[in-house]
C-alpha cells in the first residue's frame, strides 16, 4: 500500500505537469517570407453593412497579395464574436503579386459581430502573422 505523502507528492507533480504543459503556447506565429503582404481590397456585402440574426450571406472577399515564397495560401476565415468559426476556405497562390476572391454562404448566427479574416502563408507554414481583417456588426434579427 502506498503511503498518501507519496499519492499526493505523485497527483501534485501530475496536477503541475499537466498545468505547465496547457500554459505553453507553442511557437508564435511565423509572418510570411519578408516583403510578403495582404490586403483584403473589398468585401460583399460592403464592411460598413450592418447584419441581421437569421439572414443569408453570400460574403465574397477580394485580397491583393504579394508572396515572396514558391507557393502558399490565402485563406478565408469566417468566425462569430466568440472565435467560433463558421467557414475556412482556403486558395492556393503562387510567388508574387495577385488578387484571389474568396467566397463563403452562412446564415448568421446569434453574435453581436462577424469577424473576416485573409491570412497569408507561405507553404509549409503551420501558422502566420501575415493577415489583414474586418469586422461586420450583427443585429438581432
Amino acid at each position: 500500500m502506498r503511503s498518501p505523502a507519496i499519492t499526493y507528492l505523485a497527483i501534485v507533480t501530475i496536477a503541475y505537469a499537466a498545468l505547465v504543459g496547457c500554459q505553453r503556447s507553442g511557437p508564435e506565429a511565423a509572418a510570411a517570407p519578408s516583403g510578403s503582404s495582404i490586403r483584403i481590397a473589398k468585401t460583399s456585402p460592403d464592411g460598413s453593412s450592418t447584419l441581421r440574426v437569421g439572414d443569408q450571406i453570400n460574403l465574397e472577399v477580394l485580397a491583393n497579395y504579394t508572396l515572396n515564397a514558391d507557393s502558399g495560401t490565402v485563406t478565408l476565415v469566417v468566425q462569430t464574436a466568440d472565435n467560433s468559426t463558421i467557414s475556412n476556405q482556403f486558395e492556393v497562390v503562387p510567388r508574387g503579386s495577385g488578387t484571389v476572391t474568396l467566397k463563403s454562404s452562412f446564415v448568421v448566427p446569434e453574435t453581436n459581430a462577424i469577424l473576416v479574416f485573409a491570412p497569408l502563408s507561405a507553404q509549409g507554414q503551420s501558422s502566420t502573422s501575415t493577415v489583414d481583417h474586418r469586422a461586420f456588426k450583427v443585429t438581432p434579427k
